[in-house]
C-alpha cells in the first residue's frame, strides 16, 4: 500500500537562515539574562545577577516572571523567534518531509553549539533542571512549526490508536538534540548523517512492510548480486 501523501510543498524559497538565539530581542531583562547565562551558564545564574545586569530590582523580575525558570524559558522562546520563522519556511518548502525535518533538526543543533550564551551551558554539561528548561522551550516553539508536520505523519500511521501524542515525540526530539549539541562541535555533513540515520527514521513512522519482509527483500537482492 502506498504511503499517504504529505503535500506541504511551497514555491516560496526558504528565507536566509538566522543564527538561533544570537540577536538581542530589545527587551532589557531578557537581553541581560542572555549576557549572564553566557558568563556562567543557566544553573549558576541568579535572578539577582540578571536584575543587576538589567538595572532593575529583583521585585520587578519576580512580578514579571515569578521565578528564574520562567525568565529563562521566556529568554529561550523569544531568542528563537527568527529561527522558528526560518524553520517554518523550510517545513512548508520543497523536498520530502524527511529531508525537511532533517534540515531543521540539523541546523537547530548546529546553532545551539554556535551561540555563546547557550554553548556555555552545553559545554558545562546540562543538569536535569536546565535540560527541562530547554526541552520546554523547544516544545513550545515546535508546536507551531514542526508539530503540525509530525501530527500529519502520525495521523497517517495511526499513532493515536497506540496512545502516542505529538508532545511525546517532540520531547523525544529535544532529547536527541540536547545529546547531539552536547557533543564536540559538528561539521554539518557529519551531523546530518547522524540525524538521517538515528533521528528521522523514527519520524517517518512505521514501514508498511514487516521487518521480516524487508529482510527477505534485501536477501533476494543480494542473491541476485552475489553468485553462489
Amino acid at each position: 500500500m502506498a504511503r499517504p501523501a504529505l503535500e506541504l510543498a511551497s514555491s516560496t524559497p526558504p528565507v536566509p537562515k538566522p543564527i538561533y538565539g544570537a540577536q538581542p530581542v530589545g527587551d532589557a531583562v531578557l537581553d541581560a539574562a542572555a549576557i549572564c547565562v553566557e558568563r556562567k551558564g543557566f544553573d549558576n545564574t541568579s535572578l539577582e545577577e540578571v536584575a543587576n545586569e538589567a538595572g532593575v530590582s529583583r521585585t520587578t523580575l519576580y512580578r514579571r516572571f515569578g521565578n528564574r525558570e520562567s525568565l529563562f524559558a521566556a529568554l529561550l522562546f523569544e531568542r528563537a523567534a527568527p529561527f522558528r520563522k526560518w524553520s517554518h519556511e523550510v517545513l512548508v518548502g520543497p523536498g520530502t518531509v524527511a529531508e525537511r525535518l532533517e534540515t531543521v533538526i540539523t541546523h537547530a543543533v548546529l546553532e545551539l553549539q554556535r551561540v555563546g550564551w547557550l554553548d556555555q551551558s552545553f559545554r558545562a554539561g546540562l543538569t536535569p533542571a536546565s535540560a527541562r528548561l530547554i526541552k520546554a522551550a523547544h516544545a513550545e516553539s515546535a508546536r507551531s512549526g514542526m508539530g503540525p508536520v509530525l501530527e500529519t505523519i502520525m495521523r497517517a500511521h495511526g499513532a493515536e490508536e497506540h496512545g502516542i501524542a505529538v508532545d511525546e515525540v517532540l520531547s523525544w526530539i529535544a532529547d536527541q538534540m540536547i545529546a547531539l549539541a552536547g557533543a564536540d562541535p559538528w561539521e554539518e555533513d557529519a551531523l546530518r548523517k547522524r540525524v538521517r540515520f538515528f533521528v528521522t527514521p523514527v519520524l517517518r513512522g512505521p514501514e508498511e512492510q514487516s521487518v521480516d519482509q524487508r529482510l527477505a527483500a534485501i536477501e533476494a537482492k543480494l542473491d541476485r548480486i552475489v553468485p553462489d
